[in-house]
């Protein structure tokens, strides 16, 4: 996550970036124009708005890609997380067919393992805690059923059965640190994007320099506009950010396995 192109940087500083961005472009096509009209009087400019157009029409299709790939993947946590509540409430009910001690001492154990992540939805910022906790309750659970099987304690096919349920949990949890930490709109992607968006905004602005006066709250507009649709993307993008996934299924289980 380290290398991830805005993961030292909050919203409100990735916005400010990008407006800036946006009307630095801008201004230097307006620049641009207004230099060539001092060196070059006449000039054919007849293809530029077919140019401009095609530009736009690229960025547009890099925009709808790219929050398509956000929007996928936010959908993909949420489905993850209903799944994982599933599968932990599964993991509970096969403990009650245990024998003793191992039917409480499951149920305890995945009592903490979904406290664990009542408090992670509580500080979002500690991923790497919370999943440094589960994986040491993952590694508890695992010698207890382990322990049970080398007893030979309780029927094979209801040990098979709760083993089984266990895994599909463990399967969940690593499911869902790829789609929520790691699985993230690769920085080439992003890296296309600006240069497109830097392309675009500089032949507006030349555009724009063609007039007497250049209106710069309209340009100050479009730069605050388009960056609001790039945050949003962002926001998408990051699972510690501001539009988040609810999790109240997980409360609701907990309320009744607790």
């Amino acid at each position: 996550m380290n290398d991830y192109i805005f993961s030292a940087l909050p919203l409100w500083a990735i916005y400010i970036i990008i407006v800036s961005i946006i009307v630095l472009s801008v201004s230097s096509g307006i620049a641009f124009t207004k230099w060539r009209k001092k060196r070059i009087k006449h000039e054919d400019d007849s293809s530029i708005n077919t140019l401009v157009g095609s530009t736009l029409g690229l960025l547009a299709f890099i925009l709808a890609f790219t929050f398509s790939l956000s929007s996928s993947r936010f959908d993909a946590r949420k489905q993850f997380l209903l799944e994982e509540v599933n599968s932990i409430e599964t993991s509970w009910l096969r403990a009650g067919l245990l024998e003793e001690p191992y039917n409480s001492r499951l149920k305890n154990v995945l009592k903490e393992y979904v406290e664990v992540r009542i408090w992670l939805n509580k500080n979002p910022k500690k991923v790497k805690e919370g999943i440094n906790n589960s994986l040491k309750i993952q590694n508890t659970i695992w010698t207890l059923i382990t322990d049970m099987n080398q007893k030979n304690i309780g029927k094979d096919v209801i040990n098979a059965t709760v083993i089984e349920a266990i895994n599909v949990m463990f399967d969940y949890q690593t499911r869902r640190i790829a789609k929520g930490v790691q699985d993230r709109i690769p920085n080439l992607i992003w890296i296309a994007l600006f240069v497109l968006i830097i392309i675009a905004m500089f032949e507006i602005g030349y555009l724009l320099g063609k007039s007497e006066k250049s209106n710069w709250a309209m340009v100050l507009a479009l730069s605050m506009s388009f960056s609001i649709i790039i945050i949003i993307i962002v926001d998408l993008d990051s699972s510690k950010g501001n539009i988040t996934i609810s999790n109240q299924a997980m409360y609701d289980m907990y309320d009744r396995i607790k």
